[in-house]
């Protein structure tokens, strides 16, 4: 599966009219009303339905404003896309020359259901015209753009920024773009479906309003939305792998970078005398809130989420033996009185994953120029079985780059 790729282009400028006469020749009740402004969304769309002939493309359904330049170079129009009237895509639909799949809105997610993104599919019919208004796999190649690095506005919002490049920018579009020409070589599979065309993009979140990377940093999509089970029934080339982490991954990067060293295999999670999930839950609650009580109410929401069905017998033992989760915060605060001052402060919890995911791509580049292809997923990093021993001498031995990396403590 790919996702809708908005940098895929043959170069040519199509008409409406070519369009008409050629969609005319599949279908008599073929549409006649097109714009010139739809022609680019129409050469991308049918640039990508080429592009992966017989694959699905995942895409957005829902409305929203389209893409700034740096992350749409082609300038195209999402609502010339998506339109259910007059978007390109519906009307290719309604004459059967791609199929289509509608997603599941994850704030209407089910409890059973899975996340699904919409995607469409080619026909023969589709590719056939394509190619007679010169649309073949020859001619279709990707501008130049940003590819590898969004910047978005805090937290709910989707809106991406503009921003000055960097060398750190530069930096990580470099590693990515290494990083994904490696995976696109990899036959990664789960049960039978193998990822094509992978283009992972990182979100950084702009905080402090003034376009500056400190904050986030992770990727999403292909793999990363697969549920555990599903996730172990990964294989790369055609090998069973096996799932490394940290231990106490954030605690252990707070640690590391204060002290001056790489991460360390220490547990900084385990309180005595408490079930050590919650007090995990509870350091990551302090890192994220900024008070002692939303810490307290985020942790009850978290233990009391009806849809995390891991936590139901967890819950019900807390229910039957409750205990003071102030006190419980008080122990974790006496467990790190060197860095204790960083709790309470969601700025840091954010710039924490900024360098725990600055971390986990410098591993996977790492192993991958070491020819072991590697996954990550958040904190997480998937590699062959056969090369588990070597994966982690990599992980307890690549640093954060101070000269590129910013830290807020």
């Amino acid at each position: 599966m790919a996702y809708l790729n908005l940098y895929l282009t043959t170069g040519q400028t199509l008409s409406k009219e070519d369009v008409v006469s050629t969609g005319l020749l599949f279908n008599k009740k073929f549409p006649v009303k097109w714009t010139d402004a739809s022609m680019p969304t129409l050469e991308n769309l049918l640039c990508n339905l080429v592009k992966y002939e017989n694959k699905p493309v995942l895409y957005e359904q829902r409305a929203k404003p389209n893409v700034m330049a740096r992350y749409n170079p082609m300038g195209l129009g999402h609502k010339k896309l998506i339109d259910k009237k007059s978007g390109v895509l519906w009307k290719l639909v309604a004459m059967k020359l791609i199929k289509q799949t509608m997603g599941v809105n994850p704030y209407f997610l089910k409890e059973d259901e899975a996340l699904k993104t919409s995607e469409i599919k080619s026909t023969s019919g589709a590719i056939e015209f394509a190619k007679l208004l010169g649309i073949t796999k020859e001619k279709i190649y990707e501008v130049e753009g940003t590819h590898h690095v969004i910047l978005k506005k805090p937290r709910p919002s989707n809106t991406v920024v503009d921003y000055k490049d960097s060398k750190l920018t530069q930096y990580i579009e470099d590693l990515m773009s290494e990083y994904c020409n490696y995976l696109a070589n990899t036959n990664i599979k789960v049960d039978g479906e193998k990822f094509t065309d992978i283009k992972l993009r990182r979100t950084f979140r702009d905080v402090d309003g003034d376009a500056s990377f400190k904050y986030g940093g992770r990727s999403g999509g292909y793999w990363m939305e697969l549920k555990e089970p599903k996730r172990e029934r990964i294989t790369l080339d055609q090998k069973k792998v096996v799932r490394l982490d940290y231990k106490s991954s954030q605690m252990n990067v707070i640690y590391a970078w204060k002290d001056n060293h790489n991460m360390l295999d220490e547990d900084q999670y385990s309180i005595q005398g408490y079930n050590r999930k919650l007090s995990k839950q509870m350091h990551i609650m302090m890192l994220n809130n900024s008070t002692s009580k939303k810490s307290t109410f985020a942790f009850m929401g978290w233990l009391q989420n009806p849809k995390n069905r891991k936590l139901y017998y967890l819950n019900k033992e807390f229910q039957k033996n409750p205990f003071n989760l102030f006190l419980l915060q008080k122990k974790i605060r006496q467990k790190h009185p060197t860095v204790a001052h960083l709790f309470y402060n969601p700025k840091v919890g954010l710039n924490v994953q900024f360098l725990e995911s600055a971390l986990i791509f410098e591993i996977a580049v790492q192993l991958c120029r070491r020819g072991i292809p590697a996954l990550t997923v958040h904190d997480e990093i998937i590699v062959p079985r056969r090369d588990e021993d070597e994966a982690k001498m990599v992980m307890y031995s690549t640093y954060i780059d101070r000269k590129l990396y910013k830290a807020l403590f």
